[in-house]
């Protein structure tokens, strides 16, 4: 997984792939499906 990434596997819905669609990874708030892409 991305280092960048800073949630756990299947966490959220940009970080199942190692946070590849995300630039610089996302950071999970709370629930499994808020996510928020780090910009």
């Amino acid at each position: 997984m991305d280092p960048n990434c800073s949630c756990s596997p299947g966490c959220c819905s940009c970080c199942p792939a190692g946070c590849a669609r995300c630039a610089q990874g996302c950071i999970c708030k709370g629930a499994s499906d808020n996510c928020s892409c780090c910009a």
